[in-house]
């Protein structure tokens, strides 16, 4: 498991294969294939996410595509939206946006975006 301390800040492309805990401040775009990735509540997080599993403790302005999970726990703020199967909000979480269950759009977004990660590492 990765950690991302709190006084960390990244600005770009993200990548991971392994689970990962953000503490501190990430602009950009993150990748996190077959993991677990939790943005913890003192994060600071403007990305666009595409994972297997997605937990927000803290901030986050941006869209999150998962392929199994997304959970939005009770200190969350999120401003942007949501595409998984199974999109859990535990009350108190603040959330802005629209959220997207559908399976072949949640399909089709994970395809375009293994389909862009094949041709970039090519």
């Amino acid at each position: 498991m990765t950690n991302i301390g709190r006084s960390v800040v990244i600005d770009g492309e993200f990548s991971s294969d392994e689970d990962l805990t953000i503490e501190g401040t990430v602009k950009g775009t993150l990748h996190i294939r077959e993991a677990t990735l939790t943005v913890a509540e003192p994060a600071r997080v403007e990305a666009d996410i595409h994972g297997a599993r997605v937990v927000v403790l803290g901030s986050l302005k941006g869209s999150i595509t998962a392929s199994v999970r997304i959970e939005l726990g009770e200190t969350a703020r999120v401003d942007g939206n949501l595409s998984a199967e199974h999109v859990v909000i535990v009350d108190g979480a603040q959330f802005n946006g629209r959220i997207d269950m559908a399976q072949r759009t949640v399909a089709l977004k994970m395809a375009q975006y293994k389909a862009k990660q094949a041709s970039a590492g090519a």
